[in-house]
């Protein structure tokens, strides 16, 4: 379950996560990316929502999923991927009001776990919209 995934990722004790970074290592894990290392950097800066409190890290880091997963350089692909993205931010907003990061911090934040509530969130619409378009997705495990 991409949830306890996500979960476990953000809140290892060896190793901080932000939101953006649990996303990536959590379907990473889940669905065996085989991802090199260099795809997890890349999610630094996205955390506390772009380090301005922006749009949520969760957020951007679903969104970067989904790009792994379902992008191509064949144009109606990228078009599709797109489309899916979409669908993901509507969906979330939907659900839990907003995208930034501050108010979402605000509303589920907790002292103990973090924003780890965030994530977990983020992951079921996440997985939701993967398993909806499980049969489209382009990325291959090498």
């Amino acid at each position: 379950m991409l949830e306890d995934a996500v979960g476990k990722q953000y809140s290892r004790n060896d190793a901080e996560r932000n939101c953006a970074e649990a996303m990536v290592y959590g379907a990473n894990d889940e669905y065996g990316l085989d991802l090199p290392q260099e795809a997890f950097f890349t999610m630094g800066a996205f955390g506390g929502g772009m380090r301005i409190k922006s749009i949520c890290g969760a957020v951007t880091g679903s969104l970067a999923v989904l790009g792994i997963l379902f992008n191509s350089e064949i144009y109606e692909k990228q078009e599709r991927m797109k489309r899916i993205a979409e669908e993901f931010i509507a969906e979330f907003e939907k659900r839990y009001g907003h995208l930034e990061c501050s108010v979402l911090r605000d509303k589920y934040r907790d002292p103990v776990i973090g924003c780890e509530t965030t994530v977990r969130m983020a992951a079921r619409v996440l997985e939701e919209i993967i398993q909806k378009y499980r049969r489209e997705i382009t990325y291959r495990a090498k």
